[in-house]
């Protein structure tokens, strides 16, 4: 723990890396607690530091969702040569990054309690100050939740430290820190303000809070706890949101990142966001991220913007997805840039993609920064709130209209049927016809539309065996005719269905029991929330962390030798992956502290 006490000691010396952008600046120079918090602005500033901890590398700028998350059942590390690491899952209790995550929590909750300590020294409103508690509040308990969640039990640490003495503590049974988490986020409900009050989602508002105390609660029904009394605050917490009537889906799932990476506040569908700002390579203020750059599309071009695609996605996933499912190409794009050109390479199949959900060439501020950029990372989102909802109210009540319709809410969107009505289902051949030598031109005529469908046809043995929809075009009135010309050959014909309401709906064999409903809850919560640093909190609370990697592994070695590197993390999970290490070097500074089960 002494490691933590020095980064205190200088919390208020030179700055913190940046400010976020809807707070003041930081103080440039050293100033001691004792002769800090004597205004409202001041208190404002060290609010801002406990804001900050989430932007740090540690967190939310690269470690937790990157090193952290990459090995699921949603992705693998593409890099061939990369046989041990966390990517990997081959790894001890003295890896840097596993320190980075447990000193970065710790600091922003040394912070929150230097805030807490002396919230009632300046002279402010009592309106203000309650609002600043609730935050920090707030703010103490996710970083005890994140630890809690990785760690398992931890020292709970409550007041600020004021000597270097006597920092020996011992972990706090995981059941009293949740408790704690639990007391300190309800407190806080009632005293943040609602994001209406500030029309961005960087700041705690009412939402946030009631939406993380749904994560919180679905945790603590989970493992290790497996306290199932806590799917009825779940979903009353989720519930709130819902009926606040404040928030709601983007009817464009994919407009959802654009307005991400463009720097663009979505409020209604994005609850709460990690700000980051700039790229280190212009004027002002700069909290920059790798959103994107290792998660990204494959280019070498400063132009597009600089990815080294770390990350490719698992058929586990990729198989999810239905062919009209709008999310499977946005979130896994069927092209990558050749070298440093702007040509795009294309491929259709899984394991080749690049996972894309944040692309590199829709950033707007230039030059652009090879290792850096201004990408807010969303920590909960709308659609996450209803499958929470759905996912806690199953489990109290089995399937039903309400958590039925929930999910079907996030499907529809999925698909785009707000987006873009009736289109084009599918394409069905009725004659391959003879003669073709090449594909002929498909061409989809009439059926009043707004944005004409495309499709394109595959010919084998002379003749048109298959259809695939390039666009599905939108809002069609009546199923359009199709037309072949060219490629050599005559006699090829197909029609076309429309997409309808309800088609992406769940199917009555998923809603038949809660235990079926559960499986359909846990397929859509990858399928809109993959790469969002969800997953493998999802599978461990679920106890199928060990049991779904290993799947994706013999999934990936009956698919492709060639992609053997898909299965190294499966292969190589234990049961002792279900939570991280205690840092050795923590242990060592630290003698009441214990490693937990298999890190020894």
């Amino acid at each position: 723990m002494k490691k933590i006490i020095y980064i205190i000691v200088l919390f208020f010396a030179a700055g913190l890396s940046s400010c976020k952008k809807f707070l003041t600046k930081v103080p440039t120079d050293f100033v001691s607690p004792e002769n800090y918090f004597n205004t409202e602005a001041e208190l404002n500033t060290a609010l801002t530091g406990v804001y900050d901890m989430l932007g740090s590398a540690g967190l939310y700028g690269e470690l937790l969702w990157a090193q952290f998350e990459i090995a699921t059942d949603e992705s693998y590390y593409k890099q061939s040569g990369t046989t041990t690491g966390t990517h990997v899952l081959v790894y001890d209790a003295s890896n840097p990054s596993v320190l980075s995550v447990w000193k970065a929590l710790y600091s922003g909750i040394e912070r929150a309690n230097m805030v807490l300590a002396n919230i009632n020294k300046p002279t402010m409103s009592e309106a203000n100050r309650s609002v600043a508690k609730g935050e920090a509040l707030f703010l103490r308990a996710y970083y005890y939740f994140l630890l809690a969640s990785n760690f398992g039990d931890v020292p709970l640490k409550l007041e600020p430290t004021t000597s270097l003495t006597n920092m020996e503590l011992p972990r706090t049974p995981i059941k009293e820190v949740y408790a704690k988490i639990l007391a300190d986020m309800t407190e806080a409900e009632g005293l943040v303000k609602p994001i209406t009050a500030y029309n961005h989602p960087g700041r705690i508002s009412k939402t946030a809070v009631q939406g993380i105390l749904a994560r919180v609660c679905l945790k603590m029904a989970g493992e290790p706890l497996k306290d199932v009394s806590k799917y009825a605050d779940a979903r009353t917490w989720a519930k709130k949101v819902i009926d606040g009537g404040l928030h709601r889906l983007n009817p464009d799932y994919v407009q959802i990142f654009v307005n991400e990476i463009q720097d663009l506040y979505d409020w209604k569908e994005c609850i709460w966001e990690v700000e980051f700002k700039g790229n280190l390579l212009t004027a002002g203020e700069n909290e920059t991220g790798r959103l994107g750059i290792l998660n990204g599309i494959l280019a070498q071009n400063d132009d597009i913007g600089y990815s080294y695609s770390q990350w490719n996605t698992h058929l586990a996933l990729f198989n999810l997805y239905t062919d009209q499912d709008l999310r499977r190409d946005w979130n896994h794009a069927p092209y990558s840039y050749s070298g440093t050109t702007n040509n795009k390479v294309f491929t259709g199949w899984g394991y080749a993609r690049n996972v894309s959900k944040w692309r590199r060439e829709l950033e707007l501020l230039k030059p652009k920064n090879k290792n850096y950029n201004g990408v807010n990372f969303p920590i909960l989102r709308y659609a996450d709130v209803l499958l929470m909802f759905a996912e806690a109210d199953n489990e109290i009540n089995g399937p039903n209209a309400e958590n039925i319709a929930a999910i079907n809410d996030v499907k529809r969107r999925g698909v785009g049927k707000v987006l873009n009505g009736a289109n084009i289902y599918t394409v069905n051949i009725t004659n391959g016809g003879t003669g073709y030598t090449t594909a002929p031109t498909v061409t989809l005529n009439g059926g009043g539309f707004t944005r004409q469908a495309t499709a394109t046809a595959t010919v084998t043995s002379g003749r048109v065996t298959a259809i695939t929809i390039a666009d599905p075009g939108s809002f069609y009135a009546t199923a359009p005719t199709v037309t072949f010309t060219g490629g050599g050959g005559t006699g090829a014909v197909a029609t076309t269905t429309l997409s309808t309401p309800t088609d992406a709906d769940l199917k009555p064999a998923q809603t038949a029991t809660k235990d079926v409903l559960r499986l359909a809850l846990i397929d859509e919560r990858s399928k809109e929330l993959c790469y969002e640093g969800l997953r493998r909190g999802d599978l461990t609370r679920w106890g199928i962390f060990v049991q779904r990697m290993r799947a994706a592994a013999s999934q990936a070695a009956n698919y492709n030798t060639l992609f053997s590197y898909a299965q190294r993390a499966g292969n190589n999970i234990s049961e002792k992956h279900n939570l991280l290490p205690i840092p050795l070097s923590e242990i060592a500074l630290n003698r009441k502290l214990t490693q937990n089960p298999g890190w020894e």
